[in-house]
């Protein structure tokens, strides 16, 4: 059951920000994820919802606790889990990272096991970021056209796991941030993951840092799903088929700072499968 509670902001002390919500700890150690757009009541009861289901089926995550309302913003409130994210505690710690991403790997097929979540259908919910993407209209058509080609499924996906998701305790790893998940396909899932991996945020900007940062994404994105396709059997040449939509998926957000990487690529692959329009 979806609860509302009262929290008073100036008796909390922020812990983390996104570029959806920032995250508070309350007096009591409760976790608050509070959501900054104006949507922000629709991801918070998403995320509600998902998490407590996922909690239900007996996933790692930390238990919601309710819906929160305050000052215009919607959040959800959780218990608290005591650990760092595991990119920052691996993140000078090459071996360790790998290991944290065999996990994840395990976890995520674990995730996918798992069916008729009641949450919305994944290849909806490309569709609507597809149309919304910041690319010509020739290259969403042939990105739908992509789509109408890719399976559907009713399997829980999280649709966002990464490193920057998932905590390191003692006890193993804790997934968070569940607002993105929907019913669908793994394949699309994993592809997702990768995606993130391999170009996501950098916190680097002279050139030779980036370009040793890329390769180095490379090789922990190429890891991860060698190690999903072993544990599920699944074919690598199906997480890529995923490529192009999730690509322009990713450019209906906000803008990342690469971008035109992004853009450059999507391009590329769009010439590539443009016959099918």
């Amino acid at each position: 059951m979806v609860s509302t509670q009262e929290i008073v902001l100036d008796r909390t002390q922020r812990i983390g920000e996104g570029r959806s919500a920032e995250v508070f700890v309350d007096k009591s150690g409760q976790i608050l994820k509070l959501y900054k757009a104006k949507w922000g009541k629709s991801l918070a009861e998403k995320e509600f919802v998902a998490t407590s289901f996922a909690h239900s089926q007996g996933l790692r995550v930390p238990a919601p606790l309710g819906i929160i309302e305050r000052h215009g913003r919607s959040g959800v409130l959780f218990e608290h889990i005591d650990g760092k994210t595991v990119l920052e505690h691996f993140r000078r710690n090459p071996v360790g990272m790998l290991g944290a991403l065999r996990q994840l790997a395990h976890i995520q097929f674990g995730i996918h096991t798992i069916v008729n979540a009641p949450l919305p259908n994944q290849q909806d919910a490309l569709r609507v970021q597809v149309s919304r993407a910041r690319v010509p209209a020739w290259l969403k058509q042939t990105t739908l056209a992509v789509l109408d080609r890719l399976p559907d499924g009713d399997n829980l996906c999280h649709g966002d796991l990464h490193p920057e998701n998932a905590l390191y305790t003692p006890d193993g790893l804790v997934v968070i941030d569940w607002e993105k998940s929907t019913s669908g396909h793994p394949t699309a899932d994993v592809a997702r993951t990768e995606l993130i991996l391999r170009s996501g945020r950098t916190r680097f900007v002279n050139a030779w840092a980036k370009a040793a940062d890329a390769r180095i994404r490379a090789r922990l994105a190429d890891f991860y799903v060698w190690t999903y396709c072993r544990l599920s059997g699944i074919d690598r040449r199906d997480i890529d088929a995923w490529r192009l939509p999730m690509i322009v998926a990713r450019l209906s957000g906000q803008a990342a700072p690469n971008e035109d990487d992004l853009q450059a690529e999507a391009r590329r692959l769009g010439h590539h499968f443009a016959h099918l329009i």
